[in-house]
């Protein structure tokens, strides 16, 4: 688990570098989507930033913010992957790794898509028109390093419950008598019985004892006669 956290700190500290670096990013996009003559509509799905960055990307300062952007979409998809595999149950639609991976899909809309507080990439945005065609693309990174937090805080959470049940079930055990099965085992009779049978002897002795006295002539004392 302190190996996930390292790695997601690292993802963490490459993307507060990119961020540092929106403006030129979008600037990358405004040169390239004007290349493919694409500039009407928003920008959609990474596979489409992906295809700028192949087919219509002249600019070296350009290249290198596009590519920064697409490696680290792709290293938050293969960790998300990664704790999947961890955590092979987060199948639910509702599970945050789920839609971690949803998210970072190619294909995936995110034209509607746009962080809100406390993250304010969108409001770092120039204008109406920039938030209108890149607020979803600037989005996708806080949210996929959001789920992915959660992801993690849930398997190390499932994990402390694992080792917690583990713990209890070990110390129950310790505290069982020792010997007290096999004892009971070895006799084939439970305590209460026992009980009972030392019960009934200590009866039949009490019996035995009154029928011998009973049986006994009665003491008489030395030197008395039966006239006096």
């Amino acid at each position: 688990m302190n190996e996930l956290k390292a790695a997601l700190r690292d993802l963490d500290q490459r993307y507060s570098y990119f961020k540092q670096q929106q403006f030129t990013f979008i600037t990358a996009l405004d040169h390239t989507r004007e290349n493919a003559h694409d500039k009407t509509q928003p920008v959609s799905t990474l596979a489409q930033v992906q295809n700028y960055l192949d087919h219509y990307c002249n600019n070296a300062t350009d290249k290198r913010i596009m590519i920064m952007f697409v490696d680290l979409c792709k290293d938050l998809s293969d960790f998300c992957t990664q704790l999947q595999d961890i955590n092979p149950k987060s199948c639910s639609p509702d599970d945050v790794l789920e839609k971690c991976k949803v998210l970072l899909s190619c294909n995936n809309d995110m034209r509607n898509l746009r962080v809100k507080y406390p993250h304010d990439e969108v409001n770092h945005l120039s204008c109406e028109e920039a938030k209108h065609h890149y607020g979803g693309v600037i989005s996708i990174l806080p949210f996929a390093l959001d789920y992915l937090k959660d992801g993690i805080g849930i398997i190390e959470l499932a994990q402390y419950e694992a080792a917690k049940n583990n713990r209890y079930a070990e110390c129950h055990k310790r505290d069982q008598p020792k010997g007290h099965k096999e004892s009971s085992a070895q006799t084939g009779q439970l305590p209460y019985e026992n009980c009972e049978i030392a019960a009934m002897k200590l009866k039949a002795s009490i019996k035995k004892k009154n029928r011998l006295l009973m049986s006994k002539a009665p003491w008489i004392p030395s030197g008395k006669t039966n006239g006096l």
